[in-house]
């Protein structure tokens, strides 16, 4: 791929190492960093072919405009007739750009487009010149173009997406940015991990949008068969006699296809960039051509000009006329995808532009690194998305485009010259595709009307403000890019997060360093470890032992447990107590009765968990314990467990959890109407998805989001204690005098409430589930579980208390949202903010349940209770990826239906048979296990107490309420032995299993986890 011979030949590129500015080798500041060896040179790789070339530059031109606002070109031409040649001839002038930039391309075949052209093509000219408008681009571009631009496509697609599924109530203005800010995350994680992936993504959206076009354009055609053409008739009625409003539709119409020129910010990762980047252009931009005009023919046999000129949203105007109220729902919905598909590659793009800026010296060198494991410029992914974040925040972002944009054909203009200025310095060069000098010139005349024309028709003082801003880099060149100034703290910083990232980034300027006279790469290289991999499905699996890592200290432990226990139920409904007691006295005692069985069923296991310090809890215990009086029990019952709380009571929780969150945080945020049904389930699924991916790439990541949100859930309940301390010191105990008032006389009653009480401190087995993960567990597990519980207890006691300042027992029982319904009366001002704080602590619990049910299915796994991958955590993270994704996919699953409440009662019962089968494991390893270090033993009498609640508690729901759901629960358990007994007894296997745990481990880069005793 060398461009040409003269140009690799000129000493002067060869010899100028000593001005940066004069080409990308120079960029690289030899005293600014360390000198990198390179042996191990890496390169952006090169995985797009013509396909994903073809996508990538549909996907970025066809946005949400054709669908939301094509009226731009009609609303200057006044007719049918021109609108439509104007959609055309402007689709032909964006093709004539592309093909001058096709020719540059091939010329200078180096990703960052416009910034690497006009350095090199006008630089061949005049260096000086061509380095400041390069430096100017990458400026504007960097902090202002691509980030707006990225901001304003999330926001539409969150504007679209919200309407789709919100019916009448429209999404309110916080909604909209807060799912946008979620949305660029979503991305930047996306594009951070993989390059492929985010490609892929690219296209399945390309396929997506491409088929909302060819609906409308099909029944557009059905309807002009039918003779639906009144609209199209007399098409040039009306047309516009000003020349300056025909111009202003060439400007409406040559933005609409804006997205152009993207394939060309990415010419490095392109294959065989001499035939695909003009083939691509070629066959890419007259398919959208067609597309485009094709639609907006549709569009008119459905609605006259005044009615899309007056149309918010035109495709949903389109498609409530034809399709009805179907049409109106679907089509928000597919709008959103469009924006978003283009959201995804803008941010791909512009990520490329600020790595080749920084080759060049123009910004930190840390932004011309990519990570060395995926190949991705993570830097610059992470700037875009911080600044495509922080642009989400205000209300006039499309006024700051709008006054933006303009400079955008600055800069194309600019890069027109430079294919111009190549035409007379490197007539030698090979060019596979040459656009004749006049057609150049033509669009370089384009280019500035484009810029004129929307300051003749509103001058406005922005347009001198944006000039000024970009202009205002200049503060910066002459500094730090002309005279090379370096500041102590930047190279600090840039040294420091070298340093630590020193393991996983690398310079891709050391592509550069070699011998070879043409700084252009002509090729990709790749470390000797990414050469040498194997990928065959054949190939054996690694030798090297991985294992979970010892990373939870102490106070990681206490959060753990406190985390998962208070989700949202003490602030949701916590008068399951007081409904079967009857009374405020006997509802305290018995919140305080259920912690300290909650804390003797936890030191029970505290006992087991240091006598089997192993993952898995309940599985591991019961396989071990039990299984050292009877193996074949003991293995059973372990199956049986790992079977229900694989595939139900985990899954099944951790999604009402979600559904939870969901619904109490859009409750928080939308004032004027109630979050729909749809609404709150695809926000739940949403937030499941961004919880697969944070356990799935960062154990410590995860464990540090449960810290902050156990942080937030006691400072919540924190501030209702206080609150309600201050109301008693004030007097208000009318509710609490008298509290024994009403007693129930009924003893199964109490049992109801106790079997609540005991619900409610659910998780206080949490820690056990993680043992292989606590730092010197034979100490942190018991007494993690004796600092966490008892602060619960009081926790939840004064909680209830506060409560009872405030409402008598028939409020709090009529109540659906007891902490609400409390801060109605208790802190009126602030009420709005608690169904926020109540809806990040059931987040906070679903995240941990998530967190610990992973490890369940991965001691299973190990157990061979569930396929072998389940068993294998990631190489390099070390993170149990297959049992999160399975656990999450099952509570994705489990948000779709209305009544998951329904299935985890049915089901909860079951928990206690096995928390009691763990009690007796504890009580039979006190006679197998006799010699086993024990740091905490519980007497033997303590455990058949806990034994024998746990039977009542298995009984009791059965006996209070008899329903054939429990028959039904029961059966799905024991179901599991269908499985049980060809698959983990006689070990059968098939073929077709061992060979999707085999793709899934090389895939996914897994490995099977070493026990970590």
């Amino acid at each position: 791929m060398v461009a040409n011979e003269s140009y690799q030949a000129s000493n002067s590129e060869i010899d100028s190492v000593r001005n940066r500015q004069t080409s990308c080798k120079s960029s690289v500041q030899s005293d600014s960093l360390p000198s990198i060896p390179c042996t191990n040179e890496i390169a952006l790789k090169r995985h797009l072919n013509l396909w994903s070339g073809i996508c990538f530059i549909v996907g970025i031109t066809i946005g949400s405009g054709i669908f939301v606002s094509p009226k731009g070109v009609l609303k200057y031409t006044e007719s049918v007739g021109l609108c439509l040649i104007i959609w055309v001839v402007s689709g032909f002038v964006a093709l004539l750009g592309a093909l001058c930039f096709a020719e540059i391309g091939g010329i200078i075949p180096r990703s960052g487009a416009e910034l690497a052209y006009m350095k090199e093509g006008i630089g061949s000219i005049h260096e000086r010149t061509g380095d400041i408008l390069a430096y100017l681009f990458n400026w504007t571009n960097t902090f202002i173009l691509k980030p707006t631009s990225t901001a304003v496509l999330v926001m539409s697609f969150a504007e679209y997406f919200l309407s789709g599924i919100m019916d009448a109530c429209g999404p309110p203005e916080t909604l909209v940015k807060i799912t946008s800010v979620f949305t660029i995350l979503m991305l930047m994680n996306i594009n951070s991990i993989s390059v492929s992936a985010a490609n892929r993504l690219n296209i399945i959206f390309v396929i997506c949008k491409v088929v909302t076009i060819l609906t409308v354009i099909i029944v557009g055609i059905v309807r002009i068969a039918q003779g639906h053409t009144k609209y199209l008739q007399n098409g040039f009625d009306g047309t516009t006699r000003k020349p300056l409003s025909v111009a202003l539709a060439f400007y409406a119409g040559l933005w609409a296809y804006d997205g152009w020129n993207s394939l060309n910010s990415v010419t490095e990762e392109l294959k065989n960039p001499k035939r695909n980047l003009w083939l691509s252009i070629v066959l890419a931009l007259p398919s959208v051509i067609i597309l485009y005009l094709l639609t907006n023919i549709s569009y008119f046999t459905v609605m006259n000009k005044a009615l899309l000129l007056s149309s918010n949203t035109v495709a949903v105007t389109w498609g409530e006329l034809v399709l009805g109220r179907i049409g109106a729902n679907i089509l928000p919905i597919l709008i959103s995808i469009s924006a978003l598909g283009s959201a995804n590659g803008t941010l791909f793009v512009s990520a490329r532009y600020c790595m080749v800026g920084a080759r060049y010296g123009y910004l930190p060198e840390i932004f011309s690194y990519i990570q060395k494991d995926t190949l991705t410029p993570l830097p610059s992914i992470v700037l875009q998305g911080i600044l495509s974040i922080i642009f989400c925040i205000p209300s006039n972002i499309d006024e700051l485009i709008d006054v933006f944009s303009f400079s955008a054909w600055i800069f194309y203009g600019l890069t027109f010259v430079a294919t111009l200025c190549c035409k007379f310095t490197m007539k030698k060069a090979k060019r596979v595709i040459s656009v004749p000098i006049p057609l150049i010139v033509i669009v370089i005349l384009i280019s500035i009307y484009l810029v004129i024309a929307p300051v003749i028709v509103n001058p406005s003082i922005g347009f001198l403000l944006a000039t000024f801003l970009i202009l205002f880099g200049m503060v910066f060149y002459y500094p730090f890019v002309y005279y090379q100034v370096e500041l102590d703290c930047m190279n600090d910083k840039d040294i420091t997060a070298t340093m630590s990232l020193n393991s996983s980034m690398t310079d891709i300027n050391s592509i550069h360093r070699r011998q070879s006279n043409s700084f252009i790469i002509q090729q990709q290289h790749l470390t000797s470890e990414k050469i040498n991999r194997k990928n065959s499905l054949r190939d054996e699996l690694p030798t090297n032992e991985v294992t979970l890592q010892r990373h939870l200290g102490l106070f990681s432990g206490v959060c753990f447990i406190v985390g998962i226990i208070i989700g949202s139920g003490i602030f949701v409904s916590p008068k399951g107590v007081l409904r079967g007691t009857e009374s405020v006295g006997l509802c305290l005692i018995i919140w305080i009765g259920s912690g300290l069985l909650s804390l003797l069923g936890a030191l029970c296991y505290a006992e087991i968990g240091t006598v089997i310090p192993r993952n898995g809890a309940e599985i591991a215990y019961m396989k071990e314990g039990i299984g050292s009086v009877h193996e074949r029990i003991g293995e059973i019952s372990a199956y049986l467990f790992n079977w229900t709380s694989a595939l139900i009571l985990k899954p099944a929780s951790i999604a009402i959890l979600t559904l939870t969150f969901s619904q109490y945080f859009l409750s928080g945020i939308l004032i004027d109407c109630a979050p729909s049904e749809q609404l709150v389930k695809m926000t739940a699924v949403f937030t499941l998805l961004i919880l697969m991916n944070i356990n799935s790439i960062s154990v410590s990541a995860a464990n540090r989001l449960n810290i902050i949100f156990v942080i937030c859930k006691v400072v919540t309940i924190i501030i209702v204690i206080i609150v309600g301390i201050v109301r008693i010191a004030q007097g208000h105990t009318k509710y609490l005098q008298n509290g024994f008032d009403g007693t129930t006389t009924k003893p199964l009653n109490v049992a109801l409430a106790f079997y609540s009480g005991l619900w409610a401190y659910d998780g206080w087995n949490s820690l056990n589930s993680i043992t292989e993960e606590l730092k010197n567990p034979k100490r942190n597990l018991w007494l993690s579980i004796v600092l966490a519980l008892p602060s619960v207890i009081i926790l939840y006691l004064l909680t209830n208390i506060s409560y009872f300042t405030a409402m008598d027992k028939v409020t709090l029982l009529n109540s659906n949202s007891v902490a609400v319904t409390w801060g109605e009366v208790a802190i009126r001002p602030v009420v709005r903010a608690l169904p926020i704080l109540v809806s990040i602590s059931a987040l906070g619990g679903g995240n941990g349940s998530l967190y610990g049910s992973a490890r369940y299915c991965m001691v299973g796994a190990q157990y061979g209770y569930l396929p072998e991958v389940f068993a294998c955590i990631h190489k390099k993270r070390l993170t149990p990826i297959p049992g999160v994704v399975l656990e999450g996919l099952v509570a994705i699953a489990l948000c779709m239906p209305g009544n998951v409440e329904g299935l985890i009662d049915f089901f909860s019962f079951a928990a206690w048979i096995f928390y009691g089968l763990t009690f007796l494991a504890t009580l039979f390893c006190k006679f197998t296990m006799k010699k086993a270090e024990r740091v905490i033993s519980v007497p033997i009498p303590l455990i058949i107490l806990i034994i024998l609640i746990s039977i009542y508690l298995v009984i009791a729901p059965v006996i209070a309420d008899p329903s054939i759901g429990f028959l039904i629960a029961s059966l799905v358990i024991l179901f599991g032995l269908v499985f049980y007994y060809p698959f983990v007894y006689r070990k059968i296997e098939i073929n077709i299993i061992k060979r999707i745990n085999r793709f899934l481990i090389t895939f996914f880069q897994l490995q099977k986890a070493q026990v970590n005793i």
